[in-house]
């Protein structure tokens, strides 16, 4: 299961700099909180703004492992 995971997020990270040659800009602060309130209310397009603005940091993770 981590391992599909992993290999998912490798292929969108790797898409996502082909296309734009950059990922995407980290939210503020004040913007995420947003985005966490709506997301902990069920908001799926609000969870999908996190996950597409860390993915900066998902990367940087990956490339520590």
């Amino acid at each position: 299961m981590i391992t599909a995971a992993w290999l998912m997020l490798s292929s969108l990270l790797y898409s996502l700099q082909l296309s734009t040659g950059t990922f995407p800009k980290p939210l503020t602060e004040a913007e995420e909180r947003h985005y966490l309130e709506l997301a902990a209310q069920g908001d799926l397009d609000a969870r999908n703004i996190l996950v597409e603005r860390n993915l900066r940091l998902v990367a940087h993770i990956m490339n520590k492992g």
